[in-house]
């Protein structure tokens, strides 16, 4: 089934040109990770179809974003609470007046859990899943990047013809159409991503399956601090 969707968009892992420069050699180490999801992204919806409905629509998005970063930083250190919470997980550098761990995430984790899913959906969602990725050295799978690509192919067209629609007002309904058609996209792609982690999750807390990793910090660490997640799986938004 997975061959046979968006197959205009490669499944191939990142490439030398893609994983160039300071934003790329972050990724690396997720490409060198050995594990694997338990499901596809475009299986998730199939076992985690609740959970994949309610991250899909618009009006529950947040609440379910909120409960799937308090999930994943507790599984991954129990007990912790909202302790170990900053604003993307460290996985976004400064920008301006935004600041991860400066925020204060520290007095108000829940509020600024919500800011983020609404500000910064796409990467509320990614953080989340880089967390459990990072946690059982996981890497995405062949779906998972065209997935992924689709989708971020989908949001530049839609950014470039808004912008042309400015220029030519015969271009107006084909980038409100555009505009809708990238919603669907986007937030279906939120959807899968979040049923993945959510069944990941799980799947782990079986007891024959046990982590893989020795020690872990929910926060990210070394240069994922200063670089952001390569474009290519962030999903964008």
């Amino acid at each position: 089934m997975c061959d046979r969707v968006c197959l205009c968009f490669s499944e191939a892992p990142l490439s030398e040109e893609e994983v160039r420069g300071a934003r790329g050699s972050v990724y690396v180490r997720y490409l060198n990770n050995d594990g694997r999801f338990a499901v596809s992204m475009m299986d998730a919806c199939y076992y985690e179809y609740l959970c994949c409905f309610t991250a899909a629509l618009p009006v529950t998005f947040p609440c379910t974003q909120l409960h799937m970063r308090y999930a994943v930083l507790n599984h991954v250190s129990p007990g912790s609470e909202w302790s170990n919470y900053v604003c993307c997980q460290g996985y976004i550098p400064a920008c301006c007046c935004f600041a991860p761990g400066e925020c204060c995430e520290a007095e108000y984790p829940r509020t600024c859990m919500c800011l983020e899913a609404w500000c910064f959906p796409g990467l509320a969602v990614s953080s989340t899943r880089f967390l459990v990725m990072d946690h059982y050295s996981l890497q995405p799978d062949p779906c998972d990047n065209r997935l992924i690509r689709a989708n971020n192919c989908i949001q530049l067209l839609a950014c470039v013809c808004e912008i042309a629609a400015h220029f030519d007002q015969n271009l107006r309904d084909l980038s409100q159409l555009i505009e809708v058609l990238a919603d669907l996209v986007f937030l279906t792609t939120a959807g899968c991503m979040t049923a993945q982690v959510w069944h990941e999750m799980k799947f782990r807390t079986a007891p024959q399956v046990t982590a893989t990793a020795d020690t872990y910090s929910a926060v990210a660490t070394t240069e994922a601090t200063i670089s952001a997640p390569l474009s290519v799986e962030t999903i964008k938004r």
